[in-house]
């Protein structure tokens, strides 16, 4: 009897850590959550418009969460579409198991978003001095990638966030007389912290 329960309990181990190895690498496809996700997701914020498609139920385990991960969803913020070649969008693993959706994390990157989409979003935008210098001081050029993590919380309210990435080809009005044109440079953004570098432009 011993011997039996010992061998049930290493086959348990072993097959625990086979499931967790192989969500944590490959995933697990499906689209049971797609309908879930998408109906959480338009409850929070009305404005927000996501298709998925073929989406991965995979695990971090350094976080203990089980996320979704899917390749170019269509997403349509204030009827701007906006280019993303990846989101993972992080559940509680309690949750998901009775078939809920509770989203604690999102991450997703940005590519080729041009300045003038961007201003579309930004004249909704509640007013601050950064969206007025960003309507009319700014033109041309594009992000050229972002990665954006946003931690939020139940109602779907932004507890923290850091976005990084690169801007390229922005021309920008720094004085009454002065433009710097084609400016490119890479940046990291947190809660209270701006980092800016590798700076080039002409004026």
């Amino acid at each position: 009897m011993k011997k039996f329960l010992y061998s049930f309990f290493l086959l348990l181990i072993f097959l625990s850590a086979s499931i967790v190895t192989y969500l944590s690498i490959f995933g697990l496809e499906t689209s049971k959550f797609n309908n879930l996700i998408v109906k959480e997701i338009k409850k929070k914020n009305p404005e927000i418009e996501l298709k998925l498609e073929k989406v991965k139920l995979k695990l971090d385990i350094k976080k203990i969460h089980l996320f979704v991960s899917t390749n170019y969803p269509e997403l349509v913020y204030q009827n701007i579409k906006i280019p993303i070649p990846e989101i993972k969008i992080y559940t509680k693993i309690n949750k998901i198991f009775k078939s809920k959706i509770e989203i604690s994390q999102i991450i997703f990157g940005v590519e080729k978003f041009k300045t003038n989409e961007i201003q579309k979003i930004a004249i909704r935008i509640k007013p601050s001095n950064f969206k007025t210098y960003l309507l009319n001081n700014v033109k041309n050029g594009e992000i050229e990638k972002a990665i954006f993590d946003l931690n939020i919380d139940k109602d779907f309210k932004l507890i923290d966030y850091i976005v990084s990435g690169s801007i390229k080809k922005i021309d920008a009005k720094v004085a009454r007389d002065l433009v710097i044109k084609d400016v490119s440079f890479n940046f990291i953004i947190e809660n209270k912290l701006a980092l800016i570098n590798s700076i080039k432009g002409s004026y």
